[in-house]
């Protein structure tokens, strides 16, 4: 019988998926497809594998249907079964997939070596998020540093909570204010830890911090014992417009690193994410973010 394990993860950026926007039922397929992809995202959040009730209970269907599902993943070779412990776990094709968009886009020839040199020059947790066409942030690099023997788990957070994060604060202060609110309401304002700030007038006044500072700060909102700055990088498209593409983040454990003495490297996280804005690939994504994108001032 399969024993239900306390896994570590965060659900809230799975998007409800019972109903389409009429509120009508989704044809089987839609329902299927998005099942599916929700199976992978709970696949790759989780610590270790996953048991076939684990995953049916978190997708609120019944074991048969889950197993469909997981047959299928198998099928493709997205997933594999461990016929020891009777769990499931992803495979690297997925990962590979990852591998190949940033390859095509250039993206980790242009910043390996520069976030490396934050991640040992700071000692600490270096992360790279980038923008994506529909207003959402990804994570697609980690760095740690070489000199530490305590490090930050880098997939500790795979999604990023846009009030709560570093990254996400920075930015949503490039956005122009009108555009802030929406974004925020639609990702939910969970809070994550007592530090959390969900108040409208907090997170305003965070965010306009923010701007002047040039960097944001995360002070055990996201998670308990670990604190982080993060900085917009940004881009001049061909028209002259200057628009946030991405967003580095440098986190550290409290118990290492006061919030005043992680905010002494943000000069040292400024010029890193100006290096970037000077080197990033010019591709036909980055020269298509909608005027959203363009950074506020």
């Amino acid at each position: 019988m399969d024993k239900p394990r306390v896994q570590r993860l965060r659900t809230r950026h799975l998007e409800p998926f019972a109903t389409d926007a009429d509120g009508g039922k989704l044809p089987g397929g839609v329902l299927s497809l998005r099942r599916g992809l929700r199976l992978l995202e709970l696949l790759g959040e989780g610590e270790g594998g996953w048991s076939l009730a684990d995953l049916a209970r978190q997708l609120d269907v019944n074991k048969a249907i889950a197993l469909r599902l997981l047959d299928e993943l198998r099928h493709a070779a997205y997933v594999y079964r461990d016929d020891t412990s009777e769990t499931y776990h992803l495979t690297y094709k997925l990962s590979n997939l990852g591998l190949r968009k940033l390859s095509q886009t250039r993206v980790l020839d242009q910043t390996n070596g520069v976030l490396r040199e934050l991640a040992n020059e700071t000692g600490e947790l270096v992360r790279l998020a980038v923008v994506e066409p529909d207003q959402r942030l990804t994570w697609v690099l980690a760095f740690t540093g070489a000199r530490r023997s305590l490090h930050i788990d880098p997939n500790y957070r795979l999604s990023i909570g846009y009030n709560t994060h570093a990254a996400g604060k920075a930015w949503l202060a490039q956005l122009p204010v009108d555009l802030v609110w929406p974004i925020l309401l639609r990702e939910g304002l969970e809070p994550l830890t007592p530090h959390t700030k969900t108040d409208r007038a907090a997170i305003d006044a965070d965010l306009r911090q923010c701007r002047e500072r040039g960097f944001a700060c995360s002070d055990e909102e996201n998670e308990l014992g670990v604190r982080a700055i993060a900085a917009p990088i940004a881009i001049f498209k061909l028209t002259g417009e200057r628009h946030c593409v991405g967003v580095v983040s440098v986190a550290a454990p409290t118990s290492r690193m006061t919030q005043a003495e992680l905010e002494a490297h943000a000069p040292l996280l400024k010029a890193t994410v100006a290096r970037l804005g000077e080197i990033w690939p010019m591709d036909d994504k980055s020269q298509s973010i909608p005027p959203v994108f363009k950074t506020a001032h």
